[in-house]
């Protein structure tokens, strides 16, 4: 009888109530929604958002070996690189057929062993995500989580809060709006220039 009693006034004492425990749910608020929640990245906006998701890597990437000096370019190269960095500057909008078409353009500028350098760091840091995702668990309180936007996240400039407003507006370009997309972009502009 006493063991009853010191359990109930327990349970006063700590907010709970004698009721509380009869009704879990009672007085629960629902957590705030992100703009698209993870669990309604459905595929077809992942896919929608993968050629940009893409290029914001290998700029990324591209800043980074230039930076370090470990992607040695010529002239012509480094104008077109250039040319290019400045036109995703300064486009109003960047959906997937531009974005694939900008990427392209990168890629055409360096050559064959360039390109292939370029792929094997494009593939350690998705490797690098890869193992990151692994070694973590997310959960998101609306459902599943997307995996591919997830492991995005890991290797775009921005992470997650890039993924999520690249998968609301497939067409944004995340050059134009401060941040670090448009950091990356002036770095490696500011590496390609004499």
């Amino acid at each position: 009888m006493t063991r009853c009693v010191l359990i109930g006034l327990a349970l006063v004492a700590l907010g709970g109530g004698m009721g509380a425990a009869s009704s879990p749910a009672a007085g629960r608020t629902a957590a705030p929604r992100s703009e698209v929640p993870m669990s309604v990245q459905t595929p077809q906006r992942v896919q929608a958002a993968l050629p940009t998701l893409h290029l914001l890597r290998t700029v990324r990437v591209l800043a980074d070996l230039t930076a370090r000096g470990t992607l040695t370019l010529d002239a012509p190269a480094r104008a077109a690189l250039r040319a290019e960095a400045q036109a995703l500057a300064a486009a109003p909008t960047l959906g997937a057929s531009a974005a694939g078409q900008s990427r392209e353009r990168l890629l055409a500028a360096l050559t064959t062993s360039q390109r292939t350098q370029l792929a094997r760091a494009e593939a350690d840091l998705a490797r690098r995500a890869e193992l990151l995702a692994a070694r973590a668990r997310f959960a998101a309180p609306d459902g599943p989580v997307n995996r591919t936007a997830l492991l995005y996240s890991f290797q775009v400039p921005g992470g997650l809060g890039t993924v999520q407003v690249l998968l609301a507006q497939s067409a944004l370009n995340p050059y134009r709006t401060p941040g670090p997309n448009a950091a990356v972009l002036e770095r490696l502009h500011m590496s390609l220039t004499p």
